[in-house]
């Protein structure tokens, strides 16, 4: 869940910083920050609650809350989840198989379920688990679920083979799961020389106890055909015979799509609060998965791995320009991805910051006008500049409006070295001119006899 508030500065101050704060039944949830956004990873029903956010200038001098919004978090909206127990899919005739349907938040022993396979209801089945015994080709189909009259669960496919030989893997597997694999066969059978394949190539690992194979975190490049190859012995007849299982096409699942990079404003000018952030997409069922999120400028970290998914910047500088790309990543990173590249160019402001003097040749007892030139960007024209001017190092007149700093009577102690500052009335922008000597000559004096 985000809550953003949203306001509008006036035309000639769209340049003034503002912070935001949130505010939960009068109770502070989020302290003043440049974020005007509010965000809930994982909505609980104690997130319901009277919401108003307040906009404020750095020191308080205006500041405005607004209106009361009522949010109520439902919580029986939510799909079920089925799960399976054992583990593994498919199945041979005679294995027991547990479903069992999850609702979003334990159970409280008065819910009502309802089973279905294919678009048929199961009837005589309305517990939380439904238990095949001794499973039956025939019982192959799509399973659903559904708690009291709300959503169903996603289909779960029940496979039962009467094959003497099955490769199984856990269902619904997404990326960063442990991937087990599993060359199963009817109790009645000794296993021996078990091998696995992944793309008819062997898969040279060391196996378990049971003829299981773990692969370790599961990637989107280990989807494809498996097999597995066996010696059963039938102790029965005494008699050897060499299997090998059906293609099973295992489908690895993205955890969370690929993370997309975005800025704002569209276009950024020195001075600017920037924002980026990182879009990325948890898939069904792995909603509250925790995700961590970095941001990188020119392949340089600028904002290591944590929970916000944006990266502000309170006032852009040139130095800001670059290509950026984020990071995602589980908690363990056994799932990371990056984003595309995006170029951030950040617009000067104001540009060619310059010192001229009225005159290239100053005699004591003129009047010397010294002046900062500068020019702001087309997009900016109505942004306030403060002027100052600096005579070896030193100021001589302090940030103001005027662009000028005038002297009546120049003296040859107002000879040096002399440069100008420009900057926006927060300081967020400030640059200085090249250096301009000026040379105040001495007034010639005759002496007549």
């Amino acid at each position: 869940m985000t809550i953003t508030c949203d306001t509008e500065l006036r035309p000639h101050r769209e340049t003034t910083e503002l912070q935001f704060a949130f505010y939960r039944n009068g109770h502070n949830v989020q302290g003043f920050s440049l974020s005007n956004q509010y965000g809930v990873p994982s909505a609980q029903l104690e997130d319901s609650g009277n919401y108003t956010c307040e906009v404020q200038t750095p020191t308080g001098s205006v500041r405005k809350r607004s209106s009361v919004v009522t949010i109520h978090i439902q919580g029986a909206a939510a799909r079920p989840v089925l799960s399976v127990s054992p583990n593994w899919a498919p199945i041979l005739t005679g294995d027991s198989v547990n479903l069992t349907c999850n609702g979003a938040r334990p159970a409280q022993g008065n819910e009502s379920y309802t089973w279905y396979r294919g678009n048929s209801q199961r009837t005589g089945v309305e517990r939380q688990t439904y238990v095949i015994h001794r499973a039956r080709r025939e019982q192959s189909g799509r399973y659903q679920c559904q708690i009291d009259a709300g959503d169903r669960s996603a289909a779960f496919q029940l496979t039962v083979s009467d094959e003497k030989l099955i490769l199984q893997a856990p269902p619904g597997v997404h990326e960063g799961d442990e991937l087990i694999l599993r060359c199963h066969h009817p109790p009645d059978y000794r296993t021996s020389d078990t091998t696995f394949e992944f793309r008819e190539e062997p898969i040279n690992r060391s196996l378990g106890s049971d003829s299981v194979l773990p692969l370790g975190k599961a990637q989107a490049n280990m989807s494809g055909p498996y097999r597995c190859k066996t010696k059963l012995y039938d102790k029965f007849h005494d008699i050897t015979h060499n299997y090998t299982s059906p293609v099973e096409h295992l489908s690895v699942t993205e955890l969370f799509s690929p993370p997309q990079i975005k800025v704002r404003p569209d276009q950024v000018t020195e001075g600017d609060h920037m924002t980026i952030t990182c879009d990325t997409e948890l898939r069904p069922h792995r909603e509250t998965t925790e995700l961590q999120i970095a941001f990188y400028r020119n392949g340089h970290n600028v904002q290591g791995f944590n929970s916000s998914n944006q990266y502000g910047v309170p006032s852009a500088q040139l130095e800001d320009s670059g290509k950026y790309t984020c990071e995602v990543q589980t908690p363990t990173g056994s799932v990371r991805k990056r984003s595309s590249m995006v170029h951030i160019h950040i617009q000067e402001l104001f540009n060619n910051t310059q010192i001229k003097v009225s005159s290239d040749q100053v005699t004591e007892g003129d009047h010397m006008t010294i002046t900062c030139d500068t020019k702001l960007s087309p997009h900016r024209e109505t942004t306030e500049l403060l002027f100052a001017f600096y005579r070896n190092g030193h100021n001589v007149q302090g940030f103001s409006s005027s662009n000028q700093y005038g002297v009546p009577s120049a003296q040859l102690e107002d000879s040096g070295n002399y440069t100008c500052e420009v900057q926006t009335p927060t300081g967020s922008v400030r640059k200085r001119s090249n250096v301009l000597y000026i040379h105040i000559q001495g007034e010639n004096i005759h002496i007549f006899v």
